[in-house]
């Protein structure tokens, strides 16, 4: 029996995520019945946990995330620190993003359906949607903009469930870092236009953003590519990337469409509201597939993911029921 981290009241089974700040671990807590329970623990990077902009970006993040309320939003259970760590407790969700389906249909050289994609960019939308529409306590706006919304940032669960997470650079009302006109945050492949060029942001950044995913999702690759950053930047500045139609012969007219208008370079020609977006995906979806419903994604990602189900349900068994 292998012997889990601890960190505060979360043993840390195994590290499902690494990046340059931060790592993500599937960890086990206890309620007050003793009963177990997983989360996803997000631990800072030891080089980083003297930077106090970056932990205070955390807290931003923490604080935006327990304010939302979705059922597409990963939610953020406590910020915290023990042991010199600090991390974030957050919900954590049995599945894959939405990078690493990608590239498990890369691999295969299979797209992701037309009906998964639009339930997927309509669940986005919907999410993104009410973190732009969020109020305090007061009912005052919190402009709540993500700015990375990206395929790392989209998780699809075993059971078809759609979570947006990553709040670590979003834009708040209630935000004490706030980025300066001119400085750019986010993955340059899924910025805006504007983002790109460091302007101020509302959240057609995000339906910019969201639209690029779509793209992926249908073509199997981004929209935006080049050798280095700065034509990438460029790129993107321009909005100009090759039709949907070019790259996947037979995606549906309507998608094809919906996307575009996602990743139209003017704000103004853009949709206006990812509410928008949401509406023209589930008008196409029930038209293309009535019968549909995530139990539909839910398979796909379970059929693609077969044999790591397999491996995490053996290990979940050791870890868990001990």
């Amino acid at each position: 029996m292998r012997r889990a981290q601890q960190l505060g009241r979360y043993h840390l089974l195994d590290r499902i995520a690494f990046g340059g700040m931060a790592e993500i671990y599937r960890a086990k807590t206890f309620d007050a019945t003793g009963q177990p329970h997983l989360v996803a623990v997000k631990r800072v990077l030891a080089h980083l946990a003297e930077d106090d902009d970056f932990i205070q970006m955390l807290v931003d993040e923490a604080k935006i995330a327990s304010v939302l309320r979705h059922a597409s939003i990963a939610r953020v259970y406590e910020f915290a620190r023990a042991h010199g760590e600090y991390f974030i407790a957050m919900e954590h969700v049995d599945g894959k993003d939405m990078r690493t389906v990608l590239e498990r249909c890369r691999t295969k050289k299979k797209p992701i359906p037309p009906e998964h994609a639009a339930y997927i960019g309509a669940e986005v939308g919907s999410a993104l949607h009410a973190a732009h529409s969020a109020v305090d306590t007061r009912g005052r706006p919190l402009r709540i903009i993500h700015r990375d919304v990206s395929p790392s940032n989209i998780i699809c669960s075993y059971a078809g469930e759609v979570k947006l997470c990553d709040f670590g650079i979003a834009k708040a009302t209630l935000s004490r870092v706030q980025t300066k006109t001119g400085v750019i945050k986010g993955k340059v492949k899924y910025m805006s236009p504007e983002q790109a060029l460091g302007r101020k942001l509302d959240h057609r950044s995000d339906v910019f953003s969201l639209g690029s995913c779509l793209y992926e999702m249908l073509t199997r690759i981004p929209p935006f590519t080049a050798t280095n950053e700065m034509d990438l930047l460029i790129k993107v500045r321009d909005a100009k990337y090759r039709p949907v139609s070019e790259v996947a012969p037979g995606i549906p007219i309507e998608l094809e469409q919906i996307t575009d208008k996602c990743l139209t370079r003017s704000r103004a020609n853009r949709y206006q509201t990812a509410a928008e977006a949401e509406n023209d995906l589930r008008t196409f979806l029930r038209k293309y597939m009535p019968n549909y419903s995530r139990s539909h994604l839910g398979r796909f990602i379970r059929k693609s993911f077969a044999q790591e189900i397999e491996r995490e349900l053996r290990m979940l068994e050791e870890y868990v029921l001990t």
